[in-house]
């Protein structure tokens, strides 16, 4: 099914799910509630129910042994009393036959045909109400509703301590790749999604929590954490689904970075208008890596060696000018001659462009960036020579407080 927005395509796939992002909205285009009441509220609902069935019973036990004496107090029922029974020991009585106690009766109901039919209706009735409550609360246990309760909670702590971690909104074939990389590069992810069959697929490798919700909620976003973490990649079936979480995301934090996946080339520039810092179509990032691997498959290996293989001692890295740094030309920190690293690339801004093998006369400015490749130890001296503090950015590999790259040179 094709939706049209903004004058763009923006592509719904229903039959299938050829991607496997899995949908997070419903019909109509309305986020879907909950497959299943959270577990709290669940868990509240069964407290306040067992509360109001055990006190309607006491209640009504109550007022049914009032209303009995007070018919034998007038004479409709006999024999005829003398009195009233006080509403105490109406409770006493109801106490005491409902819990099966045996404490010594108040009421003489030996001597009251119907006040005794009274007592066995109220005897059964509290056996069901009894029965029932001990259902409920097995089917809590059996059912893992307790289990999933505690594991919430536990998660959400966990979540609460959590700081420059990623969210990956989606659990389908995409979000997978994605988690399955960063779990290789040893980060601490939050993983959202709707599907608790996915998230019990990957609830137990190392570094991540999962929350079952959906993530076009505001909520469900700050449950993950959103106000500290330091990147989320929203890689939900529906490009929709995924506009909704940029724009949350952005609201919640503007200066997390959000990737986002994109069914199609056009879609692209409106998810990062809408506040992604990049977007990825995997159409077409696909069919770049089929003509790579096709007319140029030793730099394809090379390049899958240098980011992602973990034992590799040759890294890409970038590393951004630090204050020591700004104002000198390329030629005044001759970096080949000191350090022995080539300089690749210059990015002048965060936002600027990219100066490919520049030339010594190059003015480093703040915010610029020196993409090079060389050994981790050189890599390091150069960010000692020319970084800032926050240090190199080696990608795909290993950086507890840095930010990792999300592009892949082909």
């Amino acid at each position: 099914m094709v939706a049209r927005a903004g004058g763009g395509r923006m592509i719904h796939r229903d039959a299938g799910d050829p991607d496997g992002r899995g949908s997070q909205r419903g019909p109509g285009g309305r986020p879907p509630a909950l497959r299943e009441p959270p577990l709290r509220a669940l868990l509240r609902s069964r407290l306040v129910t067992a509360f109001f069935s055990v006190t309607s019973l006491l209640a009504v036990g109550t007022a049914g042994y009032w209303f009995l004496g007070r018919l034998h107090h007038v004479g409709v029922l006999a024999p005829k009393m003398d009195h009233d029974w006080p509403i105490l020991d109406c409770l006493y009585m109801t106490v005491i036959t409902v819990s099966t106690v045996g404490f010594g009766e108040v009421i003489p109901i030996e001597q009251l045909p119907v006040v005794r039919l009274y007592t066995v209706f109220l005897v059964l009735f509290a056996m069901i109400l009894v029965a029932y409550s001990v259902s409920s609360a097995t089917a809590f246990l059996v059912n893992g509703d307790l289990q999933r309760l505690l594991l919430r909670q536990r998660t959400m702590r966990e979540i609460g301590r959590l700081r420059e971690h990623f969210i990956v909104c989606g659990c389908g074939v995409t979000g997978r790749v994605i988690i399955d990389e960063l779990v290789a590069l040893e980060r601490r992810i939050v993983v959202v999604d709707v599907s608790e069959e996915r998230l019990e697929q990957v609830r137990e490798l190392p570094g991540v929590l999962t929350i079952h919700g959906d993530a076009t909620r505001d909520e469900i976003l700050l449950e993950a954490g959103i106000e500290h973490a330091s990147g989320l990649a929203a890689a939900l079936r529906d490009d929709k689904d995924n506009l909704f979480v940029i724009i949350s995301v952005r609201q919640l934090n503007p200066k997390v970075r959000i990737v986002s996946a994109a069914s199609e080339m056009e879609v692209q520039q409106k998810l990062q208008r809408a506040g992604a810092n990049a977007s990825v179509s995997s159409s077409y990032v696909g069919g770049l890596r089929l003509v790579s691997q096709l007319v140029r498959p030793a730099v394809v290996s090379f390049l899958d060696v240098m980011l992602y293989h973990q034992d590799g001692v040759v890294r890409f890295a970038e590393v951004e000018v630090g204050p020591q740094a700004v104002g000198k030309t390329l030629g005044e920190l001759d970096v080949p001659g000191r350090i022995g690293l080539p300089v690749l690339a210059l990015k002048r801004s965060r936002a600027g462009e990219f100066v490919f093998n520049p030339g010594d006369e190059e003015t480093l400015a703040a915010g610029s960036v020196i993409v090079t490749m060389g050994l981790v130890e050189r890599v390091r001296e150069l960010e000692t020579l020319v970084g800032d503090s926050d240090g190199a950015r080696l990608l795909g590999v290993e950086e507890p407080e840095s930010e990792q790259g999300e592009e892949e040179l082909q």
